[in-house]
C-alpha cells in the first residue's frame, strides 16, 4: 500500500482515538498485541482499546499491526506476545496440529493450551467487490478471472475460495486465477487496477471499501443463502449471514438494494498466565468504555456485553470470568476452563 493511500484509510481513526483523551504514562507495564490489517475491525477494535487501556488504568498495548493470525495464535500461546485476535477457525486447527500447523503439530497443540478469552464478538463480513466497468455481474462471471483471496498465509484465503466456489461453482487455480498477497498489498492491486475481483473481510461501513472504489464505481456480489453446501459453510455460530444495508457504500454501483453476505466472529485472547487482576480490569475497561470506542469506529458496532460469547471456542480466562459473572451472564459450558 502506497504511503498516502495509508494515511487517507487512517486519517479518521486517528481523529477519533485522539478524542478520546491523551494517553497517560503507563503503570502496569508493556503488553505486546497482535492484530490485522488497516481497515478490519480487528485492526480497530485493538488499535481504539490500547489507547483507552492506557487512558484509563495505564496499562500501555503496543499493538502490531499487519500480522497473519495464524502465526498470531501460535506467537500468543507460546508467550510471545500478550494479546492477539484469534479467529475460532484456527482454534481445532492448533488442537489438530493441521492446516498451518502441521510442520509443527506438537507446538501448535501445546501452544493452544495456553490461550484464554477475552471476548468473542461480530468481526465484520466477506466484501466480495468488482469494478462495475469490469462486465462481471454474477458469480458465473468470475471464470478466468484475477481474485485476490487473502494472505499467503492465515485463515483468511481458504475460507474465501470455499466460498467462491459454493457460490460459483469455479476451483480455485483451474477456472480462476487465485492471488495471494499481504492485505496491504491486495488493496494497492485492486486499487492499480491490477486485480479483477477483491475479496475483503471488514465491519460494515468500513472506510476501506469506500476509499478503495473512490474514483472508480465497484459492485458487490451477494452470496447465494441457498447453494449446496451454503448450510454446512455456516454452521457454527462463529459465522452469520450478514446484511450490507441498502446506501452503506456511496461507490457502490448496486447500492440500491440489501447485500447478503457471509459474516463472522472473531475472538480477543490472552496468555492464560496473564494476571486474573489485570485482565479482570482489562475486561472492564472495555465495556465500560465502550460506548465512546463505537463513537469512534462505527465498525464496533457488533461488540456488545449483549452477546460476549457466541462464536467463542476457548476457555475464558479467570480474569474476564470474574467480569462477565458480576454482569450476571449465563457462561456457555464450551468456554469454561479445563484447567
Amino acid at each position: 500500500m502506497s504511503k498516502s493511500f495509508k494515511t487517507v484509510l487512517t486519517a479518521g481513526l486517528a481523529a477519533g482515538v485522539m478524542a478520546l483523551g491523551a494517553p497517560s504514562v503507563s503503570a502496569q507495564g508493556i503488553l505486546k498485541g497482535d492484530t490485522g490489517g488497516v481497515g478490519t475491525v480487528n485492526h480497530s477494535f485493538m488499535i481504539i482499546l490500547s489507547t483507552v487501556l492506557q487512558k484509563k488504568i495505564g496499562v500501555n498495548l503496543q499493538v502490531n499491526e499487519g500480522q497473519t493470525l495464524t502465526r498470531s495464535a501460535l506467537k500468543l500461546g507460546q508467550g510471545k506476545i500478550d494479546v492477539s485476535i484469534v479467529p475460532p477457525v484456527m482454534v481445532p486447527w492448533m488442537h489438530k496440529g493441521t492446516r498451518f500447523y502441521k510442520a509443527n503439530p506438537e507446538t501448535a497443540k501445546k501452544a493452544v493450551d495456553n490461550i484464554r478469552l477475552i471476548i468473542a464478538y461480530g468481526a465484520g463480513v466477506r466484501h466480495y467487490m468488482v469494478w462495475e466497468d469490469s462486465g462481471i455481474k454474477t458469480w458465473a462471471d468470475l471464470k478466468g478471472k484475477r481474485i485476490f483471496v487473502g494472505p499467503p498465509r492465515g485463515g483468511a484465503s481458504p475460507v474465501a475460495i470455499q466460498a467462491i466456489k459454493l457460490n460459483s461453482g469455479l476451483v480455485n487455480k483451474k477456472d480462476y486465477k487465485e492471488i495471494r498477497m499481504p492485505w496491504n498489498a491486495g488493496i494497492q492491486a485492486m486499487a492499480d487496477g491490477k486485480l479483477d475481483v477483491f475479496v475483503r473481510p471488514a465491519g460494515v461501513g468500513a472506510a476501506s471499501i469506500d476509499q478503495l472504489g473512490a474514483k472508480r464505481k465497484f459492485r458487490l456480489l451477494a452470496v447465494k443463502q441457498n447453494a449446496p453446501g451454503m448450510a454446512k459453510f455456516m454452521a457454527g455460530d462463529d459465522r452469520v449471514f450478514v446484511t450490507i444495508p441498502a446506501g452503506t457504500y456511496k461507490n457502490q454501483s448496486n447500492n440500491d438494494k440489501d447485500i447478503i453476505a457471509d459474516g463472522f466472529r472473531h475472538q480477543m485472547a490472552v496468555r492464560k498466565d496473564m494476571s486474573d487482576e489485570l485482565v479482570y480490569k482489562i475486561t472492564k475497561t472495555l465495556f465500560e468504555n465502550l460506548p465512546a470506542m463505537q463513537k469512534t469506529a462505527v465498525t464496533l458496532q457488533d461488540i456488545s456485553l449483549k452477546d460476549p460469547f457466541s462464536g467463542g471456542n476457548l476457555p475464558l480466562h479467570p480474569g474476564a470470568l470474574r467480569y462477565y459473572k458480576e454482569q450476571g451472564k449465563k457462561i456457555p459450558a464450551n468456554l469454561m476452563a479445563g484447567g
